[in-house]
C-alpha cells in the first residue's frame, strides 16, 4: 500500500517559517480525509508471517510519519499559545506580587486592630461571665437568707416539718438570674470562627481508618510514588491492595 502524498514526510520548515503556517479549513479537511481512513486500513491488516508482520510495521511507521506531518502544522501554534500563556502567567504573577505588596500595610493595620478588638472581646466576655456568676451567687445567698428567716419563723411557731421543708426546698431549687443583654454588634464586620486541622500522627490516622474509626476518604494513595516504585521493581513489586500488570505497546525507534 503506497502512502498518500499528504502522509509522506514533508520538507521541514525553519521554526520562524513554521510559526507563520496558517492552518486553513482546506488543510484541516485534507488531513482529516487521509487520517480518518487509517483505522479501517489497519483493520484490514492481518499478520500471519514475518513478511506480513514487516508490512504491518511499515504501516505503523507511516502512521508515525502522519503524526509528524500534522505536528509541523499544529505544534508551532500550540507552542506559541503556550509561550503566550507563560508570558501572561508571569505578568499575572508580577501584578499579584505588586498587589500583595501594596496591601501589606493594610494587612498589618487590620491585624493590629483585629487583635485589639479580640483582646477587648475576651476581656469583656470574662467580665460579663464574672458578673453573671456574682449575680447568681448574690441571688442564691438572698434566697437562702429569706428561706432561713421563713424556716426560723415556722420553727418558732412550732412547725418543725415546715421549717425543714423550706430549707430542703431552697437547697434543691436552682437560682435563675437572667443573663445580661448581648454586647452591641459592629456594623460592617463580624467575628468569624474558623476551625483548622493538622495531621500530627500519620500512623495513628492510618490505624484509625483501618479500624473503621475514621473514613477511608481521610487517606489518599500517592499514585506518583507508587507508579515510580512499580516502574523500578516491575514484576517483583508486591503490595496488598495494589494490582500491577504489564502493558506492551509499539513505538517508533527512528531507525
Amino acid at each position: 500500500m503506497r502512502l498518500p502524498l499528504l502522509l509522506r514526510r514533508p520538507k521541514m520548515k525553519s521554526p520562524s517559517e513554521a510559526r507563520v503556517i496558517d492552518i486553513t479549513d482546506e488543510g484541516k479537511e485534507a488531513i482529516r480525509a487521509v487520517t480518518v481512513s487509517l483505522p479501517d486500513n489497519a483493520r484490514s491488516i492481518q499478520v500471519v508471517d514475518y513478511v506480513s508482520k514487516e508490512s504491518a510495521n511499515a504501516f505503523f511507521l507511516r502512521c508515525r510519519e502522519a503524526r509528524k506531518y500534522i505536528a509541523t502544522h499544529y505544534d508551532p501554534k500550540i507552542e506559541a499559545w503556550k509561550e503566550a500563556k507563560r508570558h501572561a502567567d508571569n505578568e499575572r504573577a508580577k501584578l499579584v506580587a505588586e498587589k500583595t505588596a501594596a496591601e501589606a500595610p493594610i494587612v498589618e493595620a487590620e491585624g493590629i486592630v483585629n487583635r485589639e478588638i479580640m483582646r477587648f472581646d475576651a476581656e469583656d466576655r470574662a467580665r460579663r461571665e464574672q458578673e453573671q456568676r456574682q449575680a447568681e451567687e448574690k441571688a442564691r445567698k438572698e434566697a437562702e437568707e429569706a428561706a432561713l428567716r421563713a424556716a426560723q419563723e415556722a420553727e418558732a411557731s412550732g412547725d418543725k416539718e415546715e421549717a425543714a421543708a423550706i430549707i430542703e426546698e431552697v437547697i434543691a431549687a436552682p437560682v435563675f438570674v437572667p443573663p445580661p443583654p448581648p454586647p452591641p454588634k459592629l456594623s460592617g464586620s463580624a467575628e468569624v470562627t474558623t476551625w483548622k486541622m493538622e495531621v500530627t500522627d500519620l500512623k495513628a490516622l492510618v490505624l484509625a481508618v483501618a479500624s473503621g474509626k475514621a473514613p477511608l476518604s481521610y487517606l489518599q494513595a500517592d499514585e506518583v510514588a507508587i507508579r515510580r516504585t512499580v516502574t523500578a521493581q516491575k514484576g517483583s513489586f508486591s503490595c496488598p491492595g495494589i494490582k500491577t500488570w504489564p502493558e506492551t505497546s509499539r513505538r517508533s525507534t527512528g531507525r
